[in-house]
């Protein structure tokens, strides 16, 4: 299931997680349940700008990541914000999420020294154009 509600135990999930603080009135969040209301993972738009914004990820399961989900979330990000670029940002030695990024059309820009004090940090990008999710495969 997926829940685009502005729930605070979602913000709670992935502030825990991530150990930072994303707000609600600057950040959209969209969750994904399990079958039986168990939540999976989530996503986080925030740092808005005219053309863009940046994308978080926390989850608890690989299983958070459905067809609908996908679809859901850049539906949201380029057509609902009408943005025509996400960014993602990936700490050095995390291979996990840099692959998966990059496996869901994510391209790594560069590499930012001390993004995450003693790591670095993988600057990533998806641009309208690039995204294979906007068409619902369900």
């Amino acid at each position: 299931m997926v829940s685009i509600e502005q729930k605070p135990e979602y913000f709670e999930f992935i502030n825990r997680i991530l150990g930072v603080e994303f707000l609600p009135d600057r950040s959209v969040v969209i969750a994904s349940l399990s079958d039986d209301g168990v939540l999976l993972g989530v996503v986080v738009f925030d740092r808005f700008t005219q053309h863009g914004c940046e994308l978080s990820v926390a989850s608890i399961s690989p299983r958070f990541l459905t067809r609908k989900f996908l679809h859901v979330l850049f539906y949201y990000a380029f057509v609902t914000a009408g943005k025509r670029r996400i960014t993602a940002v990936v700490e050095d030695g995390n291979m996990i999420a840099l692959d998966m990024d990059k496996r869901l059309g994510f391209v790594q820009e560069c590499k930012m020294r001390g993004w995450f004090g003693d790591a670095d940090g993988y600057l990533l990008r998806m641009l309208k154009e690039e995204c294979r999710f906007l068409e619902p495969k369900l």
